[in-house]
């Protein structure tokens, strides 16, 4: 499953699973764009983000009210919209002089090494 979010917290992390290896990689507006094409579950509870989010990727992005918490799942591939800058605005839909948004992906990739912890130390 495909997910959006304008963060990343540990608190995503199924805590029943002790060792989680995660990938993340920085990626394209574009990257972003061809990865939510097809539908995304939506995690961003801040509307002025989710209006940027919308214009730059040119996609339908509501704030979600209701703020569900995203738990991360070994198949879910999770976009995320960092927004680095000042306090947008009210009712933002574009980016104010020096800000930007930064695209990333998270991803489980490994849930299964806690035989190996040792490895990671």
């Amino acid at each position: 499953m495909t997910k959006l979010a304008n963060a990343f917290s540990l608190n995503m992390l199924d805590t029943e699973i002790t060792t989680d290896v995660l990938v993340t990689k920085r990626i394209t507006k574009e990257e972003a764009r061809e990865l939510l094409q097809d539908g995304f579950e939506n995690y961003i509870g801040h509307k002025d983000v989710a209006n940027v989010v919308s214009n730059e990727l040119g996609l339908p992005v509501e704030m979600n009210e209701k703020r569900p918490n995203l738990l991360l799942n070994p198949e879910d591939v999770v976009v995320i919209a960092q927004y680095i800058g000042p306090r947008l605005p009210e009712g933002a839909t574009e980016l104010p002089p020096n800000a930007r948004i930064e695209y990333f992906t998270v991803q489980i990739i490994d849930s299964s090494a806690n035989d190996n912890d040792e490895d990671l130390e």
